[in-house]
């Protein structure tokens, strides 16, 4: 594999470094301005996810490839008619959403109903119909693409006979994750858009346990709105769309394990490492860190500052993601900002700054205990480590990823792991994906 300098490395990247800062900047904006105010939780989080959206897109579409003048000669019927067949795709996409909302008890609750229907309701009069322009311009400018979706409004037009079931598969697959992690991620902007407007900002003159778990709340809801936008649409436009979808059963399970209500089995049973209810009776109002630091106050600021510090490092990598945030999909590769030092900088700061909450080997009683926290800790770790791998083979069919990944084989921060244990490296996975044909097509 040819080796790259870092600026051929940085110019793999299909993000912009400095996006993420404009896009966390508009929201919290947005939000310091509005919360005050009596406009509903619902509509708050609508329009700071609008106003995200519509910079991003702007940002994408002003350094898109395509040019004008390079657009497929095609009549307008013809056109016309691809971008219904992709519309009604997108039609039977959103159906789907409501179904799975009416279908399965983790959704149908009055709040969340009520929720839903208030943003229906003010979000789909202005999607649907920039939505159907937007699929237009993108068939008008860049020419056929029959892609999940399309396959999707093949078969709403009842033109079975011209689907492809493969790809109509992907599409499948496709819509299954935007309604999961869509509806996730919307009900949780709500959650910390009520969370604090009931609770008020942060204050860093109270109680310094209460201000470090209020703003790490805080931040974490940023998080949410960071890649919200990028499970609202996916445009081919802007290279946007998702390019390929994990078809593996090891990629869903153990992506799915991690949210609810799968997590609360994993996380709440099988490997749970946070305090046992006798220590958190010990530690009374106090959460594990500020407990175990309280008696020197320069630990106490310290591991504070560390819990903050790995937030906003999520914080970047996930709004590096941004219009592009997907999960067991591709939708182009990332490396600047924190990915330039690691290929998977938000599992990296999620498990240090878990870490650092829950202290995992000092909230057990007695070594025995001690020691099966610390080992379920890693546990927790391993599921992660799990993530990534299934990430790093559905992305290793991409070249530009295996050039990115060779690169951090040699560069990245934990490039000695891999030189210190062979195994561990990208280099070693990829040649033994190719030689046992794990690579997906």
């Amino acid at each position: 594999m040819e080796s790259l300098s870092k600026a051929q490395v940085l110019g793999l990247s299909v993000a912009r470094w400095f996006d993420p800062l404009v896009s966390v900047g508009i929201a919290t904006s947005f939000f310091l301005a509005l919360y005050p105010t009596g406009i509903s939780n619902v509509q708050l989080t609508l329009l700071i996810v609008l106003v995200t959206s519509t910079y991003l897109f702007l940002s994408e579409f002003s350094r898109a490839p395509w040019k004008f003048r390079d657009r497929p000669r095609e009549r307008f019927g013809i056109v016309l008619d691809r971008a219904i067949t992709k519309f009604s795709g997108v039609l039977v996409g959103i159906i789907f959403i409501f179904f799975a909302v009416w279908l399965f008890p983790a959704y149908d609750n009055q709040t969340n109903l009520q929720r839903l229907a208030e943003a229906a309701s003010l979000a789909l009069v202005f999607l649907l119909p920039v939505s159907f322009a937007l699929i237009w311009f993108t068939e008008y400018i860049l020419g056929e693409k029959r892609d999940g979706t399309y396959q999707l409004g093949l078969l709403a037009r009842f033109k079975v006979h011209m689907i492809d079931w493969s790809i109509f598969l992907d599409g499948v697959r496709e819509w299954i994750l935007r309604c999961f992690f869509l509806l996730i991620n919307f009900y949780a902007a709500l959650f910390y858009v009520s969370n604090v407007r009931v609770n008020g900002l942060p204050d860093p003159s109270g109680n310094i346990a209460d201000f470090i778990t209020q703003l790490d709340l805080a931040i974490f809801g940023l998080i949410i709105f960071a890649i919200l936008p990028g499970y609202l649409f996916a445009s081919r436009l802007i290279g946007t769309e998702i390019k390929k979808v994990d078809r593996t059963w090891f990629g869903w399970a153990i992506n799915f394990s991690c949210y609810p209500p799968l997590n609360a089995a994993v996380f709440g049973a099988w490997v749970t490492y946070r305090p046992t209810l006798e220590m958190r009776e010990l530690y009374g109002d106090l959460p594990a860190w500020a407990y175990h630091t309280l008696d020197n106050a320069f630990l106490l600021y310290l591991v504070g500052a560390l819990i903050i510090f790995f937030a906003f490092i999520h914080l970047w990598g996930e709004a590096m993601m941004g219009i592009r945030s997907a999960n067991i999909s591709s939708r182009g590769i990332i490396t600047t900002g924190l990915f330039r030092w690691t290929k998977h900088p938000i599992y990296v700061a999620k498990c240090f700054q878990w870490g650092f909450i829950f202290f995992p080997v000092l909230n057990a009683l007695g070594f025995l205990n001690a020691l099966q926290s610390g080992i379920l800790f890693l546990l927790v770790c391993a599921i992660y480590a799990g993530r990534a791998l299934s990430e790093e083979r559905l992305l290793a069919t991409d070249e530009n990823y295996v050039k990115y990944a060779h690169y951090m084989d040699k560069q990245g921060i934990f490039a000695f792991v891999g030189r210190w244990f062979p195994v561990m490296s990208f280099k070693w996975r990829y040649e033994y994906w190719k030689r046992n044909g794990y690579l997906q097509s």
